[in-house]
């Protein structure tokens, strides 16, 4: 039985050999051309898209996220100040420092909204009076019937009004 293993090993490396051979010569120059080339096109392709997804990072979404992250800079601005004063309170209070106290400044911004709001209601309200100076003050959304334009009243005891046949 060796010796058929030995016989059936040497017939297959001879064809292996030939069909290597022969893939060298008939399949390889055209094969490695063409796959250069898939290669190549897949590769600018891939260069195309890549670019394309750099000028949509510029150009859209790295505003976008700048943009967001100022919004929420800007509005976690308050508690990030509050955060830092009650930082300093406690570091003072571990030291032992009793006299260092902070107060918060009063605010006032209430007040002057209030304010603000109340002096635009009266230069409205001066505006609107002035602007109907003269003119009757008409409180419906539509104009109330006139004496002439009130259907006049049928009389119908009359004859020739009824509908009774002669």
């Amino acid at each position: 039985m060796t010796v058929t293993t030995h016989k059936i090993t040497d017939t297959m490396a001879g064809r292996a050999s030939a069909a290597r051979h022969l893939m060298a010569a008939k399949v390889m120059p055209y094969a490695v051309p063409t796959s250069r080339k898939v290669s190549r096109q897949a590769s600018e392709q891939a260069s195309k898209q890549l670019q394309q997804a750099k000028i949509l990072m510029q150009e859209r979404i790295v505003p976008m996220a700048s943009s967001a992250v100022d919004n929420a800079m800007t509005a976690s601005a308050p508690v990030r100040a509050e955060a830092m004063r009650r930082g300093k309170l406690a570091a003072a209070a571990l030291r032992g420092d009793e006299a260092m106290v902070m107060t918060k400044a009063s605010s006032r911004k209430w007040m002057v909204a209030a304010m603000f709001l109340a002096i635009g209601g009266a230069i409205g309200a001066a505006v609107a009076w002035l602007s109907q100076a003269g003119r009757p003050v008409q409180l419906s959304p539509y104009p109330l019937a006139t004496e002439r334009d009130e259907p006049q009243a049928v009389d119908l005891t009359e004859q020739e009004h009824s509908h009774q046949e002669h």
